[in-house]
């Protein structure tokens, strides 16, 4: 039994909840306040793992969900507290710490992480972030380029592919994970265009990654030809070492290509070395933002080369 005086405190605190009908009885309300509730255990279930539908899935395979991270960075940190994550992956951890507030430093071997982690930082928070993110363990000058390219070890021989690549386009471009029988092509993106009805349609962009000294026109005939084989719209040729003019003259026959829909022409084929990337040319074709880099395959660990944010 409860009290006619303890009914009227609680009242008057507004915790007594009143029936519309006469026939209702009168309730006790509970605030959240109020409850202890119970600590959280070791074993942590009530945080469902990123499904194929997850909006914030991004094809990584050991990608983490972000309520994960944040419970443990508020757990663990406070605001202006420095994160390491030692293999960021896909970038979760950098995620949520930008979000909370905290300094962070992410470490993964590819330059594929690093690049989705960028364009990440980018989707969520806008071009301005990346302003203050320092990037070192990539190529700063030709000799750390050259350095990367020639590097022994087969399991990061393609990392100066994906740096090439994903550099030029801004991240926007799609990585071939092969590392033999690629077809001559080293990345792809999509281009927004205008098809033969006037309806806007999405065009394929090849990237072929070479760092051979010594250029030959076949080089270029070959791509050409790999342009035409997958009916491509036009084609980015990515070199180590600047080739001669004859190789410049053989790609530059090839004509330009039109986009419909924006009114503006790209060479079918164009020669991009190292150092021109190093200088900050970038891909000028329109290549949808939404476009996420699909990562296929779990990036490969090991400590002899670092990206470093």
């Amino acid at each position: 039994m409860i009290s006619k005086a303890k009914m009227e405190q609680w009242d008057s605190e507004g915790k007594l909840h009143f029936p519309s009908s006469s026939e209702g009885r009168i309730r006790r309300k509970s605030y959240a306040d109020e409850l202890k509730g119970m600590p959280v255990q070791n074993l942590w279930a009530d945080i469902p793992e990123i499904n194929s539908q997850a909006k914030e899935r991004l094809g990584y395979p050991t990608q983490k969900p972000e309520a994960l991270l944040e419970r443990i960075i508020k757990a663990s940190t406070n605001e202006g507290d420095t994160v390491l994550d030692v293999y960021c992956g896909c970038g979760a951890t950098v995620a949520v710490a930008q979000r909370l507030n905290r300094q962070w430093i992410g470490v993964d071997i590819t330059y594929q992480s690093i690049a989705l982690i960028l364009k990440r930082l980018e989707d969520t928070y806008g071009a301005e972030v990346l302003k203050s993110v320092t990037l070192n363990g990539i190529p700063k000058d030709i000799e750390s380029a050259v350095a990367l390219a020639n590097k022994a070890d087969d399991r990061v021989r393609k990392e100066f592919e994906k740096w090439a690549v994903l550099t030029f386009s801004n991240n926007r471009a799609m990585i071939n994970e092969k590392k033999g029988g690629d077809g001559g092509i080293d990345g792809r993106a999509l281009m927004v265009d205008n098809d033969a009805t006037g309806n806007q349609a999405l065009s394929d962009v090849l990237f072929s990654v070479k760092s051979d000294k010594v250029m030959t026109p076949a080089r270029i005939r070959e791509f050409y030809g790999t342009i035409q084989r997958e009916k491509a719209a036009c084609g980015y040729f990515l070199c180590l070492y600047p080739p001669n003019d004859n190789i410049y003259r053989e790609a530059k026959q090839y004509g330009k290509y039109e986009n419909k829909l924006f009114g503006q022409e790209y060479p079918v084929l164009e020669i991009i070395t190292a150092q021109d990337i190093l200088n900050g040319e970038r891909i000028r074709i329109r290549i949808p933002a939404s476009q996420r880099i699909e990562v296929v395959k779990a990036a490969e660990k090991e400590d002899s080369q670092l990206g470093l944010f």
